[in-house]
């Protein structure tokens, strides 16, 4: 969760304002081994080295329609809980966003 944090506060600092389904491809590495956020209201944040990953911004595209089927709290409570309770990669929210990013 620090993570999620430390690059909130970065992205707060550059005067991010709203930006539903907005990509924006930033020259730092994201901090674990992510390479990829979407942050709801703020926008989806991939690591310039993977701008021609398209199944990158596929999954991320997957994390918008669960925020907008689910809502902010509905969104943060839920991908919070599933990660102190199955770890990042495993929560139900990731596993149908790789699910469905593969499909297209």
């Amino acid at each position: 969760m620090k993570k999620y944090i430390f690059l909130i506060l970065i992205i707060l600092l550059f005067g991010v304002t709203y930006k539903k389904d907005k990509v924006y491809y930033i020259p730092f590495d994201i901090p674990g081994s992510q390479m990829a956020a979407t942050i709801p209201p703020f926008g989806t944040f991939i690591e310039s080295k993977y701008e021609t990953d398209k199944s990158i911004l596929r999954h991320e595209m997957v994390h918008w329609s669960q925020y907008d089927r689910m809502g902010f709290f509905g969104f943060y409570s839920t991908y919070i809980s599933e990660y102190k309770k199955y770890g990042r990669k495993h929560g139900p929210m990731e596993v149908e966003a790789r699910k469905l990013s593969k499909l297209n």
